[in-house]
């Protein structure tokens, strides 16, 4: 499931629960559109439970597509799960986003 709100030029998405293989193609299919907006792409991952190579794959997919675009995507509130994957794929500093944590300030 993602959730999606746009606000003051930002677009905020949140997948929920599982971004893994079982779920990957249902969360993509509502998450690869929102690539085109001319606004700030923010994906907060505090709702992320578990997350497998699939999901890195899209999170991956959404940085390089946005780059290409010239335009911006920011991670935020990564979970544990998020932080464990990264950590073991080496993607901790891949997408220039600071890691912060849910909660962090």
């Amino acid at each position: 499931m993602l959730q999606h709100v746009t606000e003051a030029g930002i677009e905020s998405v949140s997948p929920q629960g599982e971004m893994t293989i079982y779920h990957i193609a249902e969360l993509a299919q509502a998450f690869l559109p929102l690539l085109a907006t001319e606004a700030l792409l923010v994906v907060d991952l505090k709702g992320v439970t578990d997350i497998d190579s699939s999901g890195a794959q899209l999170l991956m997919l959404a940085r390089r597509e946005r780059l290409q675009a010239g335009k911006k995507l920011t991670l935020v509130n990564h979970s544990d799960a998020v932080i464990s994957l990264f950590s073991l794929l080496g993607l901790l500093d891949w997408f220039d986003d600071p890691v912060l944590l849910a909660g962090d300030a």
